[in-house]
């Protein structure tokens, strides 16, 4: 469900400088930019805004992105959220379990901003179109 904002995508990393460079890509197009500094952080954002799309750090300390994503598909609620993977890591293993952990795709950083907008755009069109059925 879109706010008036726009939909909403929760960005969570580790980082505060890529914290605040996606969240104003984000809102340059017009999108209601949510950030989590970290996993744990993020999942209470989740409960709290529930955003259509989720752009997930794969490492951080502490609750990487593959422990988030475990906790979300353990959720009723946040079950069904499109996950993109955002990560520095190309090597295919990871990629692999990230997918089987229940991304829908995934970004390398550093990422192109056309790329990253077309994917979020996407995959936020697409719930639109699930949540509709």
């Amino acid at each position: 469900m879109a706010s008036e904002l726009g939909p909403r995508v929760l960005v969570i990393d580790d980082q505060e400088a890529n914290l605040r460079m996606v969240s104003a890509l984000l809102t340059h197009w017009g999108y209601h930019a949510l950030t989590a500094l970290g996993g744990e952080e993020g999942l209470k954002q989740i409960a709290e805004h529930k955003p259509d799309v989720l752009l997930l750090d794969m490492k951080m300390p502490g609750m990487d992105g593959f422990a988030v994503m475990r906790a979300l598909r353990e959720e009723v609620g946040s079950r069904d959220l499109p996950v993109i993977f955002l990560t520095a890591d190309n090597e295919r293993e990871n990629l692999v379990r990230a997918f089987e952990a229940g991304a829908v795709d995934y970004i390398t950083k550093p990422f192109v901003s056309a790329e990253l907008m077309a994917r979020v755009r996407t995959h936020v069109d697409l719930k639109k179109s699930r949540d509709s059925l």
